[in-house]
């Protein structure tokens, strides 16, 4: 049996339980930053945090990152302007917009944007972002 290293496609089905997993994962998050962001020096000390780097693997092993997308125009700007979820976003939506964040966050990483202005990550967990975005996903699933 051969271990695939690149992302799935967009066109691949998501199952319940990696809607599930991703919400929790969501939440978990949250609660991390709700918990401890006083003391955060600066957003690379939150970027580097375990559970932000296991929210990457998470967005990856359950078939958020898709090999055919890029980033969401909204994000390639390096300045979040987080209103929460849109009334109307879908799975493919929710999808997209959480792809774009990890990928924009790993190229960030990578040094590939010496512009950077903020970190998604980060401002997603001020603004209590990922609560919006495990609501969401729940919803999903109803």
């Amino acid at each position: 049996m051969k271990i695939h290293v690149s992302p799935v496609s967009y066109n691949t089905p998501l199952r319940e339980a990696q809607v599930k997993l991703m919400a929790h994962s969501c939440r978990k998050l949250q609660a991390l930053w709700d918990d401890t962001h006083t003391a955060f020096g600066a957003e690379a000390d939150w970027i580097e945090r375990e559970c932000v780097q296991a929210f990457f693997l998470t967005a990856e092993a359950c078939g958020f990152v898709c090999k055919e997308w890029g980033v969401m125009e909204s994000l390639s700007t390096r300045a979040v302007d987080w209103e929460g979820v849109p009334e109307k976003a879908d799975l493919k939506w929710l999808r997209f917009f959480i792809h774009s964040m990890v990928v924009d966050e790993k190229s960030a990483l990578a040094g590939e944007f010496a512009s950077r202005m903020s970190s998604v990550t980060f401002e997603l967990g001020k603004k209590r972002g990922y609560t919006d975005l495990a609501a969401a996903l729940e919803a999903q699933l109803s």
